[in-house]
């Protein structure tokens, strides 16, 4: 025996019942679909039906209640997304059916059709395209699920924790709120688990993941960030709620006691706990900070909580002090000064932007080299680059006066940064000045594609790409074809000496072939003496900076002398060439 084919809700939302009527005797005289019917003629009624009642397609009419068409289709299709909505019309065709289509109406139909197979046809396309959607939703949701879970402890993964610190922060940051973060480490367990075997360390992460989830709330969230590492991000908490719930981890934690053979393992962790600044903008930022709070812990004996506070002054630290105390005065960012360094247009000397430039510590961290290079060997380096970027955002938008500036960041900072927070911190509030993001090619990642959509959306919101020390050494073609930079900065071993040297000049034109056809402007760095500049200026180079046009001065100091003085631009040397050079900085401000 066949079975019975299944019954569809419809509800019909119209003011006339004769309409209404009719198309109850069009769906009753049909077997497919076969459509149960129910009719409302005012949208608030309806929208209290759906609701409280499975509906599996929603019939709009010409006439409805209290609101045109269009603005009906809108209204239902913002509380119900999921739903397919068709349009009732007197005929299709033309601006109503646009406008109805626009607000959410996944298909129409004419009056006059209602009783022909053109109806019965349109009902079955839509119910087929909602069980569609349905499963495309429950598949994606799965996806999601598997691609945010981490498979051995069913808690979220790195992405997964990743989007959660991203979401808290935004909230907290709309909330002026500082969110409380919680990471835990189980000591010694590399030892543990070379020692007794995988299978045995999965059964420590395992209880370990257990007991963290119990011991915090609904509303909090945790993940493994790490091997034999969790982190906890306490929802509305403050770091004194926050405490008793990493002392009650701990102590969870340590309760448990795993056999292993003739081996009885009693599990133990070390715990930081930190209040993160809202203005953080990436989860390794987040990270990094929590990092330095749970060494503390370890250095202290294992197996207790550190709690850190991250609005605390501390001093200039000098000499560099190989420590806690260098990493935490580098995290918190108040050891770096800020220097501005002008780009000039060569042709006139006219200023075009500045670029910010960071300064370490006093000590052998001063010079920026080391100074990475030490956070990169402390696991901070992420979070180090982050801040300076600040920083010297801040800077150019108070000293500048709304003109252009450059500023720096590392590939894998760019990489793992989400653009948005980037935009967020380099564009300016009023829309005046624009900002030049440089990418280092010393520094540029093995598969420079990775960089691409990053870029783009960058680009896009109006902050231009420049890749910095261009002819440093490193292929760097591909990545400048695959970036697309508006800007390429020469390094300055390809300027000093130009004047003199035959074989570097000829490097220069091939690199300005390179340039014209990406269609970026060039910019010389390292400027020192007049004849080179004459050199650039003959080979077509149209801006520049070096200690030709100006030393890195602290941005305090610039803006106080440029208020004094007056001065917005520095005297270039003289050259036979300005009078062809007079085209302006692509997308500048002007003189500051």
């Amino acid at each position: 025996m066949a079975s019975a084919s299944p019954v569809y809700r419809l509800l019909f939302l119209d003011q006339d019942p004769d309409l209404a009527e009719r198309l109850r005797g069009a769906t009753e005289s049909r077997r497919r679909p076969s459509l149960r019917l129910a009719h409302y003629t005012h949208l608030n009624d309806a929208l209290t039906y759906l609701k409280v009642n499975p509906v599996d397609l929603i019939l709009v009419g010409s006439q409805p209640p209290e609101v045109d068409s269009a603005k009906a289709v809108a209204k239902i299709n913002q509380s119900f997304p999921e739903l397919p909505i068709i349009g009732l019309l007197e005929m299709k065709g033309g601006r109503e059916e646009a406008r109805i289509r626009e607000a959410g109406a996944l298909e129409c139909l004419a009056v006059g059709d209602l009783e022909s197979d053109l109806s019965a046809k349109t009902f079955e396309f839509c119910l087929r395209e909602r069980d569609l959607n349905r499963e495309l939703a429950s598949v994606t949701a799965r996806f999601n699920l598997l691609a945010n879970t981490d498979t051995l402890t069913g808690l979220l993964n790195r992405k997964g924790l990743e989007r959660v610190i991203l979401d808290e922060l935004g909230r907290c940051r709309d909330q002026e709120e500082e969110p409380v973060v919680l990471l835990v480490d189980l000591d010694d367990f590399s030892r543990l688990s070379a020692t007794l075997g995988h299978g045995v360390g999965d059964l420590v992460l395992m209880a370990a993941a257990r007991r963290i989830s119990e011991s915090i709330g609904p509303q909090d969230k945790v993940g493994r960030c790490g091997i034999d590492r969790f982190m906890v991000m306490l929802s509305d908490s403050t770091v004194a709620a926050g405490e008793i719930i990493a002392e009650k981890i701990r102590l969870a934690i340590s309760r448990d006691v795993i056999q292993a053979g003739e081996h009885s393992l009693t599990t133990t962790a070390s715990l930081g706990l930190i209040a993160v600044n809202p203005d953080s903008m990436s989860f390794d930022e987040v990270l990094s900070k929590a990092h330095f709070v749970l060494q503390c812990s370890k250095l202290e004996g294992k197996n207790r909580v550190t709690r850190g506070a991250t609005i605390e002054e501390v001093g200039m630290i000098r000499p560099v002090a190989e420590g806690p105390d260098m990493v935490q005065a580098l995290l918190r960012g108040n050891v770096f000064q800020i220097k501005s360094q002008p780009i000039v247009k060569l042709g006139d000397g006219r200023i075009v932007s500045h670029e910010m430039l960071v300064r370490g510590p006093e000590g052998p961290l001063r010079r920026p080299d080391n100074l990475f290079r030490y956070c990169q060997e402390k696991d901070i380096l992420t979070a180090v680059d982050l801040r300076c970027l600040k920083k010297c955002a801040a800077a150019a938008m108070l000293a500048s006066g709304g003109g252009d500036y450059h500023v720096n960041i590392m590939p894998t900072t760019l990489l793992q940064t989400p653009a948005e927070e980037l935009i967020r911190v380099l564009r300016f509030p009023s829309g005046e000045g624009r900002c030049c993001l440089e990418i280092s090619e010393q520094q540029l990642l093995h598969d420079p594609s990775v960089l691409v959509p990053r870029t783009r959306i960058l680009q896009k919101a109006g902050i231009r790409i420049a890749i910095d020390d261009v002819g440093f050494g490193h292929s760097c073609l591909e990545g400048l074809i695959m970036l697309q930079p508006q800007v390429m900065k020469v390094d300055k071993r390809l300027i000093q000496g130009v004047a003199k040297d035959q074989e570097l000049r000829q490097s220069l034109r091939r690199l300005l072939k390179v340039a014209d056809v990406l269609e970026a402007e060039v910019v010389a760095e390292g400027i020192e003496k007049d004849e080179d500049c004459q050199a650039l200026l003959d080979l077509g180079v149209k801006y520049g900076q070096g200690f030709l046009f100006g030393e890195p001065e602290l941005c305090v100091k610039m803006e106080k002398r440029a208020a004094a003085s007056g001065r917005t631009s520095v005297q270039p040397p003289a050259s036979s060439a300005e009078s062809s050079l007079m085209s302006d900085y692509p997308e500048a401000s002007g003189s500051q």
